[in-house]
């Protein structure tokens, strides 16, 4: 058995494995999380809510909260501008019975930022502490911090961070290797990540340690780990377009998906789809961002992307999935010929969700810090 095919205790839950979904804003809905879990995603997560939408009770926050049937174990992340505010959001999210809850240290969205959210934090170590000792009193379920290495270069305070954290009693933290002024192109400083938790290790208590950034595949998850010593993996825009990979990390070995795997999956999404979202036009519109991920990596794709970047109903959208099926053989090998190592300027959810079926995840973003 791979290091990450093990269970992990996390608090009172215990994971199957260590290969973790990030919560991906516009991304990690219940569609897109029952996809990964299938995949052998050891735990998941509803995307990150703002504490101030939760105190607004506004709608389509809570609507974001829904839960399918099959996932036994949920988490959930909320950031907010003050300690109180992500206190009374961890409260409400433990009255609305998720397994684990995360607060959100590291999210680099300028807007997220500057309403105070997200990474904003690491500018305010003693903020760091009160709200995390404030979620703590709020709930008994397992609590988590997700932060980067700092805010800019310059300022680094990772150590610090994992410091304070830890003097709160988290259950577990996740690391993402940069600061919030860097981009993707960047590579993820496993370095700072392996300082971070040694400083943890240093501390003797038992607390679950997470590396995040750059994993596209079993190559990358395991260089994390051995580098850095983390205890478990967070996988973010290596799974978009690309569930697969949590199968990968978990078997130890590439994992190309033939044609006729990859397309009883993507029907499958969008089966999931319709379930959750019903046969409407949001619902198409909202695909839209995954069809593109995933119609990477086969021949001739470009002009079916093109289509489906454009579709207003799932069946219009399985209608072209089966029309270009019908020129693919089925044990074509997705990225079969190609160089499909990913680097760590890889960027799909900017490409897709952003440029071309713009404002899909930005937008529910916005109505969130806004409300």
């Amino acid at each position: 058995m791979s290091f990450f095919n093990q269970p992990i205790q996390l608090g009172n839950l215990t994971l199957k494995n260590r290969v973790f979904l990030a919560p991906l804003a516009g991304v990690s809905d219940v569609p897109f999380r029952r996809i990964c879990q299938e995949l052998g995603a050891g735990l998941t997560y509803v995307e990150m809510l703002s504490a101030t939408a939760i105190a607004y009770k506004n709608k389509r926050t809570f609507e974001m909260m829904a839960r399918h049937a099959s996932e036994s174990i949920l988490g959930v992340q909320v950031t907010g501008p003050s300690a109180e505010q992500v206190a009374h959001a961890v409260s409400v999210l433990d009255q609305q019975g998720f397994d684990t809850i995360d607060i959100n240290m590291g999210c680099p969205v300028r807007k997220v930022v500057t309403a105070g959210c997200g990474s904003g934090i690491l500018r305010e170590p003693e903020r760091i502490s009160k709200t995390v000792e404030l979620a703590r009193s709020a709930t008994a379920r397992p609590l988590s911090a997700k932060f980067r290495l700092g805010y800019t270069r310059e300022e680094v305070n990772v150590v610090n961070t994992v410091e304070r954290v830890l003097a709160e009693n988290v259950d577990m933290f996740t690391i993402h290797g940069r600061t919030r002024s860097e981009s993707y192109s960047t590579p993820c400083d496993l370095m700072g990540i392996k300082l971070a938790i040694d400083t943890a290790l240093s501390k003797q208590k038992s607390v679950i340690k997470v590396g995040n950034g750059d994993i596209f595949n079993y190559a990358s998850a395991r260089k994390m780990q051995e580098e850095t010593t983390c205890d478990a993996v967070m996988v973010s825009r290596g799974a978009l377009g690309n569930p697969w990979i949590f199968k990968e990390i978990l078997l130890a070995e590439t994992v190309q998906p033939e044609f006729a795997e990859w397309l009883d999956l993507v029907l499958r999404h969008l089966a999931y789809q319709e379930e959750f979202f019903g046969k409407t036009k949001l619902a198409a519109i909202l695909a839209r961002k995954h069809l593109l991920w995933y119609t990477k990596g086969f021949p001739s794709s470009k002009s079916l992307r093109d289509v489906l970047n454009r579709v207003e109903d799932l069946d219009e959208a399985r209608a072209h999935l089966k029309n270009y099926a019908a020129n693919i053989a089925k044990d074509c090998i997705r990225f079969a010929g190609s160089a499909s190592e990913l680097t760590s300027d890889y960027d799909p959810k900017y490409e897709m969700d952003r440029k071309l079926d713009r404002g899909v995840g930005d937008e529910g973003m916005e109505e969130q810090v806004n409300s």
